[in-house]
């Protein structure tokens, strides 16, 4: 019986766990923290994501006036590949030092190397979701602005209303949902704690959208006047 327990206990949490058991990976996770592996497979998926996606956006017609232009085209999106890996570390670098801030707040315990690890596993569902989105883009006529999994697919808007319909993503709302979670297997902090944090998150989340869509608006307008 010692031995299964030790056995158990040796175990590394899975990232296809973390959609059917997403606890036991959380208590493996609190035993022991693995990240390198599932950090290649998240970039991976949200690499091939961001290339199905880049894809379907036609920067030639933009670019006309531009010698060259398939080529300085295809050099964007290839940068555009580069910047997603570059921007998904740091993300999950900087996802990782705010849940362990979290943590030290709600007095929980835990170190940023078990934050690190719980940052990837819950980011792997949101690169799930770009993979997904990708492929559905890429095999369709779908508007490569809108995310298909989220309330902008469903919701015809203009921005800003459209970029804040897009965090309303059922992939994002998952990933937040196993983050709460995740802030109380691994981190130690109460129920109450965690899910006040997502939540704050969240709305910060919206208002980065809608500060986005209205940038966007901004520029599109000042093009526009030119």
């Amino acid at each position: 019986m010692e031995t299964h327990l030790e056995m158990e206990k040796g175990k590394k949490p899975s990232l296809l766990g973390m959609i059917t058991r997403p606890g036991e990976q959380f208590e493996r996770m609190r035993e022991k923290p693995v990240f390198w592996l599932p950090l290649f497979v998240v970039l991976i998926l949200s690499v091939t994501g961001a290339y199905l996606l880049n894809a379907k956006i036609d920067l030639t017609s933009e670019l006309k006036d531009v010698p060259d232009a398939e080529v300085f085209a295809s050099a964007m999106k290839g940068a555009g590949v580069i910047g997603g890996i570059i921007g998904s570390v740091i993300a999950i670098l900087i996802s990782a030092l705010i849940y362990w801030l979290i943590v030290k707040i709600g007095k929980g315990e835990t170190d940023y190397v078990h934050m690190f690890s719980l940052a990837v596993f819950t980011y792997f569902i949101a690169a799930a979701g770009q993979l997904i989105n990708g492929l559905v883009i890429y095999y369709s006529n779908i508007d490569p602005e809108v995310v298909v999994t989220s309330l902008s697919s469903v919701i015809t808007a203009e921005q800003p209303l459209k970029a804040v319909l897009g965090v309303f993503d059922l992939f994002t709302v998952w990933s937040l949902a196993l983050v709460a979670i995740g802030l109380q297997k691994v981190g130690g902090i109460s129920k109450k704690a965690a899910w006040t944090a997502v939540i704050i998150l969240f709305i910060i989340s919206l208002l980065l959208a809608f500060a986005g869509g209205l940038a966007i608006n901004f520029f599109e307008s000042i093009e526009g006047a030119m």
